[in-house]
């Protein structure tokens, strides 16, 4: 373009400019323009293909739980190492699907946690398909400590929460576990001591011996012991023993039963598992004998 405005000839038909006397040259900033323009457009485009496939990236994967819409993570999307699988965050209440968990926290030389566990002794039996049940042991943590901790009767009985943990962790089914449990009972003083008790414990229940027997030995189940009190101190427990169902307070026994509206027998945890059981499949039969009260709807 010259003075007066007009477009110079150039080559091919490129438009030329006009830059002081006698010259011409490309209209550079033009093309930059053009250039930069179709650099932004680019970029945008890419930013927006980025965001897309991290916003969307459950969803193609399969991952995205589609049960409820919720857009929670489902539990099978999740990677969880053995040690993880008993790792505890207070439950909140069921969703669809999952069993009823019943936390027991206890000492496995205490008395009044035998007699906690000789109730449930009727009620898992009863009840066994649809709950689950974690063991919380209550100890204080301890880096310098034989176990990792220090536990109110005694290296002993360090050792007996250990061995609890190691069954409960390779059972073949909840049953096999509270065959262990009652056999560890029934020779209640030799719980951490005898070092023949647990293993025979374990082979009568019919726990695959050499996988329990290398879980009390090795780190293993120190790792699931430390876990348990942490556990524990998490949920700010700190009696012997304790009954949570779904993450709220049923019954404690401290020689005495207390905190249990609902009651402490056998029928009464019974009838509370059975009101907070909320998966579509198939309910024992024995449920039908306990229709749940007002108190038992607060854990459903």
């Amino acid at each position: 373009m010259d003075e007066s405005g007009q477009l110079l000839p150039g080559p091919l038909g490129e438009k030329r400019c006009r830059h002081g006397q006698g010259q011409s040259q490309p209209c550079q900033s033009a093309s930059v323009r053009r250039y930069l323009g179709s650099l932004l457009t680019t970029v945008s485009i890419g930013v927006v293909t980025i965001w897309a496939i991290f916003s969307f990236w459950p969803l193609l994967t399969g991952k995205f739980n589609r049960s409820n819409g919720s857009g929670e993570y489902s539990q099978s999307s999740v990677s969880i190492s053995p040690e993880q699988q008993n790792a505890h965050v207070l439950p909140t209440a069921l969703t669809k699907g999952e069993k009823v968990l019943v936390e027991l926290f206890v000492m496995s030389r205490c008395p009044d946690a035998v007699k906690v566990e000789d109730v449930f002794s009727q009620v898992i039996p009863a009840v066994y398909p649809i709950i689950d049940v974690q063991l919380n042991f209550i100890a204080a943590l301890d880096p310098n400590a034989t176990y990792g901790a220090q536990c109110k009767h005694g290296d002993e009985e360090c050792l007996g929460n250990i061995e609890e943990l190691c069954a409960l962790h390779h059972r073949p089914d909840l049953m096999s576990f509270w065959r262990f449990l009652m056999c560890m009972n029934s020779r209640f003083e030799g719980i951490g001591k005898d070092s023949d008790l647990a293993l025979k414990c374990a082979s009568s229940a019919g726990l695959d011996t050499a996988a329990f027997l290398a879980c009390t030995v090795q780190s293993e189940g120190r790792a699931l012991f430390k876990q348990s009190v942490e556990n524990s101190l998490f949920a700010r427990v700190n009696t012997s023993a304790t009954v949570y169902i779904n993450g709220k307070l049923r019954c404690v026994e401290d020689n005495g039963w207390r905190d249990c509206q609902g009651g402490h027998r056998p029928g009464d945890f019974i009838r509370d598992i059975c009101a907070a059981y909320k998966n579509s499949g198939p309910r024992p039969s024995i449920c039908g004998q306990y229709p749940p009260t007002t108190r038992a709807r607060l854990f459903m």
